[in-house]
């Protein structure tokens, strides 16, 4: 994506997230349900990995036994490729957002919002001389489905998107277009205080499962990245 991120036919960069595994080798990419060791054309000879999931000893052991190759996991740290990290613990920043937002910030050099619309949506926020802000973490579609689910008597409804937002003339409309509209307008009003109060508007980028279904509702244009965190994997550990 991003000058000054490369990239090698023998590196296998893994982005293992809370419901989904995202992995590149060169020209090759795959994703799974679980963490899986993808069937290659040949041995890594390196494997970098993102785990916000799951048992990291025992992911180890299962990519060091699929390529007798001992992966290197990433981490949030106070500073990273000209920036830095706006929270109080830097080690307490999901590395999965800390590797998207240091891949965009470096992909433009400019401020940027970046957007994670997976099982929750983030937003991070990253000034133009690349001091990040912090974000915030609100529940992603599927998930806002879930909680109607488990809490609420006779909604039992898919998380997806909505394809209008008129208000819903039935339970699986309502549910389908609130949770859209509250996840746009979430965006929307966060992306304008941040450019309310540092004086510039942010390039907003866009990855995670529900990125491409959102990325035409918004008022303004966005850049969809689906391997922010890939990409920010050849930064945090070259």
């Amino acid at each position: 994506m991003a000058a000054g991120v490369a990239t090698s036919a023998r590196i296998l960069d893994v982005d293992i997230g809370n419901t989904r595994t995202k992995w590149r080798l060169g020209a090759l990419a795959g994703s799974s349900g679980g963490v899986d060791t993808p069937a290659l054309p040949e041995r890594p000879r390196r494997v970098r990995i993102a785990c916000v999931a799951g048992d990291r000893r025992g992911i180890a052991q299962r990519f060091e036994d699929a390529y007798a190759v001992r992966p290197e996991f990433a981490a949030s740290t106070a500073e990273l490729a000209g920036v830095t990290c706006g929270y109080e613990a830097p080690a307490r920043l999901g590395v999965d957002r800390w590797l998207a937002l240091v891949a965009a910030w470096n992909a433009i050099h400019r401020a940027v919002a970046v957007v994670d619309l997976g099982t929750a949506a983030t937003l991070d926020f990253v000034t133009a001389d690349g001091r990040h802000l912090g974000g915030y973490i609100v529940p992603g579609l599927g998930l806002m489905a879930a909680a109607l689910a488990r809490d609420t008597a006779g909604v039992r409804v898919a998380g997806d998107l909505a394809p209008e937002l008129g208000p819903g003339r039935n339970t699986a409309q309502a549910v389908r277009r609130g949770s859209t509209a509250m996840l746009l307008d979430f965006i929307e009003a966060s992306v304008g205080r941040f450019a309310d109060s540092c004086g510039d508007a942010p390039e907003v980028f866009l990855t995670g499962g529900d990125a491409q279904l959102l990325a035409g509702r918004l008022p303004f244009s966005v850049r969809v990245e689906p391997d922010l965190v890939l990409d920010g994997l050849a930064l945090a550990l070259p």
